[in-house]
């Protein structure tokens, strides 16, 4: 069986808003941030800065003083502690050795052409490759001059200060990017961006994943959702939520709190609980498990709720059908008797679309319907359900589709 990918949208994979008034909001907060920094917090760490960076005086790379023995020869390297040159390889003594040299700290002399070398200490080393080219010219290349230290050029306060103000914006530039993504992750807004299955509004169960399956054709005929096996059907954007709870509950259902949307649940269930057959029962049931998983993006129920919902409209949907394919007929002619009551002429059509997905995820063979028909929707006070049989096999073969 092939790992197919489930689409869900590029904004929720990253959780990244692509409005340009809000990206717009972080430009001045963050030079804001930059410029606080800068100002305030530049000047006292600069001190510390500063004693950090300098060396100590006397070390490798520093200036030398007048304290500072001038060398001759190797001989004379080998027996000084620190030491100072007036010339780059070739010494007084003929001999020429390597030299690595700070330039920011040489000094001149009262001499034309006559410098003063930074402090050195006389080193052993293991040559590169580049320097034994002239290994026949040099006395040795075992040894070399070290008059550069552990130098590092020292900032000016004023660049020290725009630095830091930058480091500091762009590290909680990152930060805030790393607590946004785990704060909307585990809020429902979006999915993780790396590792999907941990995404809150997957199933968790046997159950979960079944019930999600019922309103699968709805979940997937909508732009703004994002499909099965989300258990809401889209993630907890504001846009979502809002339209969810505004339009989709409170005006096309006068659903405002909990206790409204359990009662219009339950209505919708007893209707065909203990019936063998009733009219158009796909189309209530189905709904009724659609209704739960937006009650749940809202709020209006918790998770343990939510199961024990979906277990009690569950096992009424599987005492009315005996597939997947009636299931989807009892919902389908449901759907076109309410869009012909509603006065809609194209009902025929629109049925005819909803048919053409439910085709199209039938034929799917890691999709909703690829969930056994008979799986167990025992949901135990307390206890919720420990059955994952089916929903480890769902989420092996689920991709968050980044295309």
């Amino acid at each position: 069986m092939s790992a197919t990918q489930y689409k869900l949208s590029n904004k929720n994979i990253y959780g990244f808003n692509t409005n340009m008034y809000q990206m717009l909001l972080w430009l001045p907060a963050l030079i804001a941030l930059s410029l606080s920094v800068e100002f305030l917090l530049g000047p006292l760490f600069y001190k510390i800065y500063q004693k950090n960076v300098t060396l100590e005086e006397g070390a490798a790379g520093t200036e030398a003083g007048a304290e500072v023995s001038l060398a001759q020869s190797i001989a004379d390297m080998e027996n000084l502690d620190t030491f100072t040159l007036y010339h780059y390889i070739q010494l007084p003594s003929g001999e020429k050795v390597i030299a690595h040299i700070n330039k920011k700290a040489i000094q001149e002399t009262d001499t034309p052409g006559e410098y003063r070398m930074p402090t050195g200490v006389w080193k052993e080393w293991t040559p590169p490759d580049e320097v034994m080219v002239f290994e026949d010219n040099m006395t040795l290349t075992d040894h070399y001059i070290d008059m550069y230290g552990d130098y590092v050029p020292v900032l000016e306060e004023s660049d020290y200060g725009r630095l830091l103000g930058r480091s500091a914006s762009a590290w909680i530039y990152v930060v805030f990017v790393l607590l946004y993504r785990v704060i909307g992750v585990r809020s429902r807004r979006f999915a993780p961006a790396l590792f999907w299955k941990r995404d809150p509004l997957l199933p968790r169960n046997d159950l979960e994943c079944w019930c999600a399956s019922t309103f699968a054709i709805w979940a997937h005929s909508f732009s703004m959702l994002e499909g099965w096996p989300l258990i809401t059907g889209v993630h907890g954007k504001r846009k979502a939520v809002s339209n969810f709870r505004k339009v989709a509950l409170g005006e096309q259902w006068d659903i405002r709190n909990r206790q409204d949307g359990l009662q219009t649940v339950h209505e919708l269930t007893e209707r065909h609980a203990g019936q063998l057959t009733t009219m158009y029962a796909g189309w209530d049931l189905c709904r009724a498990t659609q209704l739960l998983g937006m009650m749940y993006l809202v709020k209006m129920i918790d998770r343990e709720e939510l199961d024990q919902e979906f277990s009690r409209v569950g096992r009424v949907i599987q005492q009315q059908f005996h597939s997947w394919d009636e299931m989807a007929e009892s919902y389908l002619d449901g759907y076109e008797a309410w869009r012909r009551q509603s006065g809609d002429p194209d009902a025929a059509l629109r049925t005819e679309q909803r048919r053409a997905i439910f085709m199209q995820l039938k034929a799917n063979p890691d999709g909703p319907y690829s969930v056994p028909w008979r799986t167990d929707l025992t949901w135990t006070q307390g206890k919720g359900t420990e059955n994952r049989a089916v929903v480890k096999k769902v989420l092996t073969h689920y991709r968050a589709s980044q295309t």
